[in-house]
């Protein structure tokens, strides 16, 4: 399924070798222990010492993107990707936490989650989406992100513009 330009509305599951994948905005239904956990399960290093509050306030100023494997055994259910969008609706938008359980990377996942998140209506109407990267620089790169600035982590941004002359907005 395209999605429209912009849609609050989740991707169609997406299928892997463990097993198709749902996606969904859980901002108000996620417990941050649970987000938390994944985080220190698939050790990210920019999140290692983030505390339960901390989580809920990134929750309560943000949009959390989620991607869980549908439910089907033991594994069903389990969260295995997420993003957050930050906007201020006018001027910019950021993408945090951009993560994919390391068994499940390379299965379009991240892309999906990231294409979702430029599109939704959460966004605003900005001029660019920035974030902010030490790794995975090629994904961003697939959607007209550019190294920004020459820093310890890689600044990359993408204009509005550039994102609906690839089709993505």
């Amino acid at each position: 399924m395209a999605l429209s330009m912009t849609s609050d509305r989740a991707p169609e599951p997406l299928a892997t070798p463990l097993g198709r994948v749902a996606f969904a905005d859980e901002t108000w239904t996620i417990d941050p222990r649970e987000l938390q956990t994944f985080f220190q399960a698939e050790e990210v290093f920019w999140t290692a010492d983030r505390t339960l509050e901390q989580w809920r306030r990134l929750l309560a100023g943000s949009r959390l993107l989620t991607a869980r494997l549908e439910p089907e055994g033991a594994r069903g259910g389990r969260l295995v990707a997420t993003t957050r969008l930050w906007s201020d609706g006018a001027y910019e938008a950021k993408l945090y936490d951009v993560v994919t359980a390391k068994d499940l990377a390379g299965h379009g996942i991240a892309s999906t989650l990231v294409t979702w998140a430029l599109r939704h209506p959460a966004g605003g109407e900005v001029q660019r989406f920035v974030l902010e990267t030490r790794d995975a620089n090629r994904l961003y790169e697939r959607f007209g992100f550019q190294d920004a600035e020459a820093h310890a982590t890689i600044h990359m941004r993408v204009t509005a513009a550039e994102l609906r002359a690839r089709g993505i907005r």
